[in-house]
């Protein structure tokens, strides 16, 4: 069972002459398979240049652009944020990178992207420690790339994963809003994108629905129109139908049952570009971020962060973490990023991340991607008890509380009472509901616990419909291994009927047809077995009978009995036993 990882991948998209966007970007999830290997050493940022830190409700903006400009895109992004009902508080707040010099973000753009020198001008990268955004402020517009690359962390927040050409849809269809105080305008019409489109043929209405980020089309321009209009259009129908039309597998039944519309409608549709504004309230008044300078150090081991989720930047996030440290040597979290707890600790003993790290480390692949195929063995015991007093001691200390009580609520699992486990991952499943992690660690325990209606509950919210696929595998590999420990025990109980039941259920639910055929095939091996010995039991109900000289009853029932038989050792022994019973 392996646990993967988010199956975007991109291309470059060729310089235009407009605000170049791609598809998120997953990486840093170790195997994913694809690397992103600096060609050289990233430069790190002029050490001349201030950087500040503004952190909101929701985000955590890092910048070397200007105080004002950078707080006007903190206003903007929690305002559209908090008018499309996202969260007043983020359990998980996204990191936003704010490079006011392209030649800074270059090397950035380049490693993600895949291709020196690329155009682009922002990017959103999911991975599993949440979501970055990469923002050019060098260039003009930069809150329209702003509000783009929030639409896809917004839609990660809530564990979403409509198709391409909507999720890209709705980040340009919210790219273009206009912010005034507590009142977001969206809905303009997007001139570039409406004279593409009168410009150049459109593509068929399939292959647009049909893009995958992976795809070449992807990153193009007209794609990028092409889904712009589809979703004005949507909007424009009917704004507040788009969530339940996200959710929908098939675009052409979510057409009909929520709009009442056809493919056709929406071909044409494409070739229309009207403008309907939608205002939209920020429900309560947007609170005012303050900027921080923020020193080097911490910049430095920021950016290396990031890059220790990117497969093949390792060597990168180290040297940036080395740098952190050699301007100051008591710098814990660079301590720590390096694995030097008890230093760490020691220059920081009241800080709660250090702590939650150590905690983390302590777990292995627990915590992370790899949640779904690690097993625990005796030889974790000590470890996990180690790191449940220390993630304790992080949420005392204030430590992010989701992430928190996942930990401490994971370190049950190598206990045999996981009970006051449930109580911190369901908080966890609360305050972070995209951590699949903690999600299949709390779906196992309720399993465990014999929790069904939970466990089953879980699985239709968490796993149903998660984007990434091989979650939804690694769940229903738990399912699969519950339920066949359940059904071993109920055989070795002697209730084989009960245990055929169970593994013809899990036979209906297996997509393979060879793994499907293995479980009818036992299925029906109990079953028979479970037929054969209500005959044996029937056989020794004959012989009490002869034994208290009934007879008459033991040769009726022994008479049944030989008109359903089918062993034929039992069908001997009843022709035997009834022979015998007549002769006496």
């Amino acid at each position: 069972m392996t646990r993967a990882i988010l199956a975007f991948l991109l291309i470059a998209l060729p310089a235009i002459a407009q605000d170049v966007y791609v598809p998120p970007v997953p990486i840093g999830i170790k195997g994913e398979g694809k690397t992103r290997t600096p060609k050289g050493p990233i430069p790190f940022p002029a050490a001349d240049e201030p950087w500040i830190r503004v952190r909101s409700a929701r985000f955590d903006i890092i910048s070397s652009a200007s105080e004002e400009k950078t707080l006007e895109i903190a206003r903007d992004l929690e305002t559209l944020a908090s008018a499309l009902a996202a969260p007043a508080v983020s359990q998980q707040p996204s990191t936003i990178f704010v490079f006011g010099r392209r030649r800074e973000s270059q090397p950035y753009f380049d490693l993600l992207i895949g291709r020196e020198k690329t155009t682009v001008t922002g990017v959103y990268v999911r991975h599993e420690g949440g979501g970055t955004m990469f923002i050019d402020a060098a260039r003009a517009r930069v809150e329209r790339t702003a509000l783009h690359e929030l639409i896809h962390d917004l839609l990660r927040q809530r564990g979403v994963a409509p198709p391409l050409w909507l999720e890209e849809g709705l980040a340009e269809y919210f790219s273009n809003a206009r912010v005034r105080g507590d009142e977001v305008i969206a809905g303009d019409s997007i001139p570039e994108h409406v004279a593409l489109l009168r410009r150049m043929e459109p593509r068929p209405i399939e292959a647009m629905l049909a893009v995958r980020a992976e795809s070449a089309e992807a990153t193009s321009p007209l794609f990028y129109a092409q889904s712009w209009a589809a979703v004005n259009w949507l909007m424009q129908l009917d704004a507040s139908r788009i969530d339940a039309f996200m959710l929908e597998d098939n675009v052409e039944t979510a057409l009909k049952k929520h709009y009442g519309k056809t493919l056709d409608d929406l071909r044409k549709a494409l070739r229309k570009h009207t403008s309907n504004p939608l205002r939209l309230q920020s429900p309560s008044p947007t609170s005012a971020a303050t900027a921080k300078p923020l020193d080097r150090p911490t910049l430095l081991f920021e950016l290396g962060r990031f890059l220790s989720h990117v497969s093949g930047a390792g060597e990168e996030s180290l040297r940036h973490y080395r740098e952190a440290l050699q301007l100051d040597p008591k710098h814990a979290r660079a301590l720590a990023a390096l694995g030097q707890f008890d230093d760490a600790i020691a220059a920081d003993p009241q800080n709660a991340e250090v702590q939650l790290t150590y905690a983390e480390s302590l777990m292995k692949d627990a915590i992370g991607p790899f949640a779904g195929v690690f097993e625990v063995t005796p030889a974790d015991t000590e470890a996990f008890r180690k790191a449940r007093v220390l993630a304790e001691r992080a949420l005392a200390l204030g430590a992010e509380e989701g992430r928190a009580r996942g930990a401490i609520g994971t370190t049950y699992l190598i206990e045999r009472d996981v009970a006051p486990a449930i109580a911190h991952l369901e908080r966890a499943r609360e305050l972070a509901p995209a951590r699949m992690d903690f999600a299949l660690h709390l779906y196992d325990l309720y399993l465990r616990l014999g929790e069904r209606a939970k466990a089953d509950a879980l699985f239709a919210a968490a796993f149903e419909h998660a984007r990434d696929k091989q979650t939804l595998f690694a769940a229903r590999n738990l399912l699969l291994r519950f339920e066949t420990d359940r059904a071993s025990a109920l055989a070795k109980a002697g209730k084989l009927d009960e245990a055929a039941a169970i593994v013809r259920g899990l036979a209906a639910a297996t997509a393979d047809p060879l793994g499907r055929r293995e479980l009818e095939q036992q299925a029906a091996q109990l079953a028979a077995t479970a037929v054969v010995n209500r005959h044996i039991e029937m056989y020794n109900q004959a012989v009490t009978m002869v034994n208290a000289g009934r007879r008459r009853d033991a040769i009726q029932l022994l008479d049944e009995l030989l008109r359903v038989a089918t062993d034929a050792q039992v069908i001997r022994d009843a022709q035997r036993l009834r022979g015998e019973v007549r002769t006496r």
